[in-house]
């Protein structure tokens, strides 16, 4: 027999028997779609995971720092080390396999002063030949450059205009629409002492007079875009800047401008991530990354997806009894049919292949069928739990994968009905009533 003609009687086969083969299909649909819309759940589940995460800050970022703590092996309290953060270190991270780019991080606080109105803020000291390979975005404006004077550049943080208040009442300086009273184009300036934002001053307990820090011109040349997730509340200052305003007001910021606070390291995908923080670690920094903690919580998320899994299984599991149900049933009732083709020569390879066929076809329909229904629910779960944070996700290799899956489970039912059909006795099935 030839395969197509053996496909074509499989398909007859099931066409005679249209309702048990409908009712048998039905179970294979219920169990594809319980299993696919389980796992789809599981999988909306980690996206999920994922886009809160990424939500913090990237996930290819690696922050280095000059302390390292090391628990000992008992568990009971560690040790801490450092190591010296330096020009030497950016070089030596640059030069690490899957690192793209290496920002150098310095960090100090400091006052902006716009008529009465002051804003506290993070000012961070970056690098902006790097800053757009870390997602540095700007709503508008430019990166600031050191050009030498007195004026420096900054760029401001995305609510830094909203931050504004009057220190003597601590109303903020907006209007009465909620619009913010200072603006990137007003003289704004900056200092680092608290004594110019209360006009303190007058004579120390030693009899000495307190001198009020520097305040120092600020032209604002940008501001952040507030998708910023790892930089978006700071005021970017170019690094050499920062740490020529650390040296002169060494009195209010403490800061060791021959060294670094931390460095941001930019790998090339997330994939990346764990070798270079090994290799990182391995130099004796301490390190941090979302990827870290994004693999822990996958960890407890595959968890999930296996139990979601199993649960659609057990539809799958007795779909698969109902295939090998009705291929017993079919061999009962073709027992007289079974025994004329063996008189005729069929081969039992042939005799195995029409049943084997028969269950493949039901997995096929039904494993398709089951696909269709299940992009079906998904949408109408997705529109009820899609404001509870996650929502049901059918990627391709899932659909295609359940369907061949279905095939596989149809074929693993078939396979005793068809060694039964095989085993028959051909003058015993002939001369069955």
């Amino acid at each position: 027999m030839r395969f197509f003609d053996m496909l074509r009687t499989a398909l007859l086969n099931l066409w005679r028997r249209k309702l048990r083969a409908f009712l048998t299909v039905l179970g294979m649909v219920i169990g594809t779609t319980s299993i696919v819309v389980m796992v789809s759940l599981g999988v909306g589940i980690r996206q999920a995971t994922i886009d809160s995460y990424a939500s913090i800050g990237s996930l290819t970022n690696i922050t280095v720092m000059s302390y390292k703590w090391t628990e000992s092996p008992d568990g009971m309290g560690g040790t801490s080390t450092e190591v010296r953060l330096d020009k030497k270190s950016v070089e030596a991270f640059k030069q690490l396999p899957g690192v793209v780019a290496v920002m150098p991080r310095i960090e100090a606080w400091g006052i902006l002063k716009c008529g009465k109105y002051y804003a506290d803020i993070s000012i961070l000291g970056i690098d902006s030949d790097v800053a757009d390979k870390f997602g540095i975005t700007l709503s508008e404006g430019e990166y600031p450059q050191y050009k030498g004077g007195t004026t420096y550049e900054l760029v401001l943080g995305s609510q830094t205009l909203s931050n504004f208040y009057d220190p003597k009442t601590w109303k903020p300086a907006v209007d009465r629409d909620g619009n913010p009273k200072v603006t990137k184009d007003t003289r704004i300036q900056l200092t680092f002492d608290y004594n110019n934002m209360y006009g303190e001053g007058g004579y120390g307990t030693d009899g000495e007079a307190v001198q009020k820090g520097k305040l120092y011109r600020i032209n604002p040349v940008g501001i952040l875009d507030e998708s910023n997730n790892d930089f978006s509340w700071y005021c970017l200052m170019d690094l050499e800047a920062l740490k020529k305003l650390a040296k002169e007001n060494s009195t209010f910021i403490s800061i060791d401008t021959s060294k670094y606070q931390q460095v941001t390291v930019k790998c090339a995908d997330a994939k990346s991530v764990k070798d270079v923080k090994d290799a990182i670690d391995a130099m004796g920094y301490g390190t941090n990354s979302l990827q870290d903690a994004l693999d822990a919580a996958e960890k407890n998320m595959k968890q999930i997806q296996y139990l979601l899994g199993a649960i659609g299984g057990v539809s799958l599991l007795v779909a698969a009894i109902g295939i090998m149900n009705t291929m017993m049933m079919s061999i009962y009732e073709r027992t007289k049919e079974i025994g004329i083709i063996k008189v005729l020569g069929c081969r039992m390879s042939n005799i195995a292949g029409l049943f084997l066929s028969e269950a493949s076809f039901i997995g096929l329909f039904g494993g398709a069928a089951g696909i269709g229904l299940s992009y079906l629910l998904s949408g109408v779960l997705n529109k009820f739990i899609g404001d509870v944070g996650f929502k049901s996700i059918i990627p391709p290799y899932l659909a295609f994968g359940a369907v061949a899956f279905s095939i596989l489970v149809a074929l693993a039912s078939g396979i005793y009905p068809a060694l039964r059909a095989m085993r028959l006795s051909p003058l015993t099935a002939i001369r069955n009533d």
